[in-house]
């Protein structure tokens, strides 16, 4: 695993016990992400162990203990995160994306590079 510009792969470690499994792909999703809004991005979850997975309430298959996913905030809005990756992956330019959701009240995005078997690859939830 590789830093980028703006991210540390310790960022992505597991809150719990400091594994990092985290795919280099996520990493540099992220990077692209932060390139396009233009401010600081932090990174709420990367790789999470299963006992750290279970510990936050996150579902069973979660991506986060693949290293596959992502949690992000910033000083923009979730909504504005929400609508710069749906550009960038309209233009082509996260053709690693797999997966984006909304989380309206709590202001951030989730991303992943694992496809979904069926249904849209945008959610926005409460």
């Amino acid at each position: 695993m590789n830093d980028t510009k703006n991210f540390s792969v310790k960022e992505f470690a597991c809150h719990h016990c400091g594994q990092n499994k985290i795919d280099q792909r996520v990493i540099d999703l992220c990077q692209k992400i932060r390139d396009e809004l233009g401010v600081p991005v932090r990174v709420n979850s990367g790789y999470r162990c299963p006992a750290h997975n279970a510990r936050v309430g996150g579902v069973k298959g979660s991506r986060h203990v693949l290293g596959h996913a992502a949690d992000l905030s910033s000083s923009r809005s979730g909504m504005l995160m929400f609508e710069a990756v749906k550009r960038l992956q309209g233009e082509g330019r996260l053709p690693e994306l797999g997966y984006c959701i909304l989380y309206k009240t709590k202001n951030f995005i989730h991303v992943d590079i694992d496809k979904r078997p069926s249904g849209s690859m945008w959610e926005v939830r409460p």
